[in-house]
């Protein structure tokens, strides 16, 4: 998946707002693109995936941060 505008392939979940209940009738999401911050609707699958994706990515750098603190730590 690739933004519309920038061609980014990072995107996050975006903020749910008034208007956007009747996207939500229809199972559609929106998302915003990590660079140029378009916001846009995807299906309800696609935005959880990119939720999932985003967690993980998150939990990843964490450990990569604590990682690199209790080594750095060890050396001190």
């Amino acid at each position: 998946m690739e933004c519309k505008l920038c061609g980014s392939t990072k995107f996050r979940v975006s903020r749910l707002r008034v208007p956007d209940l009747t996207q939500l009738i229809f199972f559609r999401c929106p998302i915003r693109c990590r660079t140029c911050y378009k916001r846009e609707f995807v299906n309800f699958f696609t935005a959880l995936r990119i939720r999932r994706e985003n967690k993980l990515r998150h939990q990843e750098e964490r450990r990569r941060r604590v990682q690199e603190a209790s080594s750095t730590a060890r050396h001190v």
